[in-house]
């Protein structure tokens, strides 16, 4: 087994995003990358996010932050350059998600720190947020990433990163800033440059430790233009969206739902459903059943959701079903 570690400085989320699909789709049988890299002052939403419900946009644009979507699901977050993240790729024989968190509550521990895990994807130093992670997979190849908060001006995230109250409530906070925290409260050094790079140094060791070999550094790849331009473009980043005359919203344990729907006669014309949940593929599969279905409650309720598709369908369309006066 190969342990390679990628390191890079380049700052632009959209040809960093693009490196790890890259890097993803071509990751080999009997390697795991571990890829460390930084974002200069970027929203990142998740796949199906609706950018306007998630993030200030016209803040965004005039503070000349960049709005950027990855592959994965989970919620929106803010990267400046004291947030470090990071990237396991592996094919599904060597993919394992506890092992591969086990190697950031390590990196915890050499630096002096402890971690602990909460909740569906959270790491937590005295109950606050210190980590959040996702992933995402396709035909047998996986990515599991996250951030790191070493030194991030938490007050910028509350300028571009709106939270809703269902959301702060279900974690028993007031605030985005209340509930998380940065390594540089628990480390000695001051200056983030030093804290990132301790950090980075202490990633790498863990990774060699947790799965018992030695960790090869190697440059990034050089990327296609084409996948380079996906991230970029608008269409991407903002999505398509639809003059809807019906929306429902609610929050699952599993994550925030907001259906959006067009109606044309008795029938669904258009759907769109935005979600933080760390699903991927399950919105746009309903988003295709629910067009041109008959908006009625039975109607709904027996769409056939096809196999490999989360239970959370059902949820979804019973959702909507109840929804129907």
């Amino acid at each position: 087994m190969k342990l390679r570690v990628i390191r890079t400085e380049n700052t632009n989320p959209y040809e960093n995003l693009a490196a790890e699909e890259y890097m993803t789709s071509n990751v080999q049988e009997d390697e795991v990358i571990l890829f460390l890299w930084q974002n200069e002052k970027t929203v990142v939403i998740g796949k199906n996010q609706n950018p306007w419900r998630e993030c200030n946009v016209e803040r965004i644009k005039a503070d000349g932050v960049r709005l950027a979507r990855r592959m994965s699901g989970g919620g929106a977050v803010y990267h400046d350059m004291g947030n470090l993240n990071f990237t396991f790729i592996a094919r599904d024989d060597l993919y394992d998600i506890n092992k591969q968190t086990d190697v950031i509550l390590l990196a915890c521990r050499l630096l002096g720190i402890n971690a602990t895990k909460n909740g569906r994807n959270d790491l937590v130093i005295d109950e606050r947020k210190f980590s959040g992670h996702a992933y995402y997979s396709s035909a047998g190849k996986n990515y599991h990433h996250g951030t790191i908060m070493v030194n991030v001006n938490d007050e910028d995230m509350p300028k571009y990163l709106r939270v809703s109250d269902a959301k702060l409530q279900s974690k028993g906070v007031a605030s985005v800033r209340s509930r998380v925290v940065n390594l540089a409260d628990y480390l000695p050094w001051k200056q983030t440059p030093k804290m990132v790079y301790e950090t980075e140094v202490a990633l790498i060791r863990a990774f060699g430790r947790t799965y018992g070999g030695e960790t090869v550094e190697e440059a990034v790849p050089e990327i296609p233009q084409d996948l380079i331009d996906k991230y970029s473009s608008e269409e991407w980043r903002y999505g398509t969206r639809i003059a809807f005359e019906k929306e429902i919203e609610h929050r699952f344990d599993w994550g925030e739902v907001q259906v959006q729907l067009a109606m044309k006669g008795g029938n669904i014309d258009k759907c769109r459903i935005y979600s933080d949940s760390l699903e991927t593929e399950m919105f746009g599969v309903l988003e295709g059943m629910l067009a041109g279905c008959r908006y009625d409650a039975t109607d709904i309720t027996n769409l056939e959701v096809p196999a490999g598709i989360s239970d959370r369908a059902h949820e979804v369309l019973g959702l909507i079903a109840s929804s129907i006066d």
